[in-house]
């Protein structure tokens, strides 16, 4: 949270106009304030905070519904539909978790939590471009981001290959089943490092590397793995390669000639590497709990012309809530501790 909730604003008020119906004059005034609405709550209509008691507030508004299985005015089936869904989950039932992992071994998550993050993506691509066509029509409109269909994005043109003829994805593991070298390899120091030698231009030069002729390993036989045998012995002279080099020198090489390469970097390495220092990657951030002063990743992309800072870090629950009602609602102090007193706001955990 100390990191996902920065530059944001914490306001704490019940959703469930049943039990507090005072809430709702809140959520209207909000909705008529807004110009988004991100709701990652399944089924949230039903406690009175509907689609169209929204957009009946506010026709422009943009309302972006975070779910596992999508909503159900564009179809699915009942047994899916406003159920809970987390990322590990997502992952299996898009089918990207199956290409994941080794040839024999058990399949694996996709980390760190690509179906959380890419679903949040998807959710603020595709608001910006609600928010744009409201510009050109004046109308708002919801928009449905499931996780499910975020991760199944990931995988591309696996779709196409693998629903025309070409079968199921075989897992590979760190290895790309396309294209060699390409992936992660281990060199003489025990380190990793990344290489992508794609394109016959970078083919060419990663031969002379290996001091070979690409005319005795053509590019298509070899990198693109059409002939078995070539393949076989250009692994094994580049396995030889890799185990007379450390993993630094292999980056130092291959860079130096024009090959994309990388090390397998840590946090810590990536702290410690000039170019991420260089380019202000990292920042400091105050914890608003302890006071602490925590190390964080920067914002991107980079804006040339409004650049983008933190300025501040995560908030307390509700800690806003009293300047939201008053500078945004246009609340008086009366009314903030009428709605207090009723239980549909709390200005932080410490006055629930």
């Amino acid at each position: 949270w100390i990191s996902l909730g920065r530059n944001m604003n914490s306001f704490e008020f019940n959703m469930n106009f049943d039990k507090v119906p005072e809430s709702k004059e809140v959520f209207v005034d909000l909705v008529k304030q807004c110009d988004i609405w991100i709701n990652s709550v399944p089924n949230i209509g039903k406690h009175g905070p509907t689609d169209e008691l929204a957009m009946s507030a506010n026709p422009k508004l943009v309302i972006v519904h975070v779910t596992g299985y999508g909503l159900k005015q564009n179809g699915g089936v009942d047994r899916y539909l406003g159920k809970p869904c987390v990322d590990p989950v997502g992952q299996a039932f898009s089918g990207l978790a199956a290409m994941q992992g080794m040839p024999d071994g058990p399949y694996l998550t996709a980390n760190p939590l690509v179906c959380d993050i890419t679903t949040a993506l998807f959710a603020a691509c595709g608001s910006l471009a609600g928010y744009y066509s409201m510009l050109q029509t004046g109308k708002g409109q919801v928009i449905d981001a499931s996780m499910y269909e975020s991760a199944a994005y990931l995988m591309s043109y696996h779709w196409c290959e693998q629903l025309n003829g070409g079968g199921n994805y075989k897992r590979t593991g760190p290895l790309n089943p396309l294209w060699r070298p390409f992936g992660y390899y281990e060199c003489r120091d025990g380190k990793w490092v990344s290489v992508g030698v794609w394109g016959i231009g970078i083919w060419k030069k990663f031969c002379d590397l290996m001091g070979v002729s690409p005319d005795d390993f053509p590019y298509m036989d070899t990198c693109g793995q059409g002939n078995p045998e070539l393949v076989k012995k250009m692994d094994a002279l580049w396995l030889d390669w890799l185990s007379q080099h450390d993993a630094a020198e292999v980056e130092r090489i291959f860079m130096e000639t024009g090959i994309p390469v990388s090390m397998l970097n840590t946090a810590e390495d990536a702290y410690a590497n000039p170019h991420w220092q260089a380019r202000n990657d990292f920042i400091k951030i105050i914890d608003a709990t302890t006071g602490g002063e925590f190390v964080d990743i920067a914002t991107m992309p980079r804006f040339g012309g409004t650049p983008c800072n933190v300025y501040k870090g995560a908030p307390l629950l509700g800690q806003e809530s009293d300047a939201i009602m008053k500078e945004i609602l246009g609340y008086s102090a009366e009314k903030i501790e009428s709605l207090k007193a009723a239980g549909a706001v709390a200005a932080s955990l410490t006055t629930k």
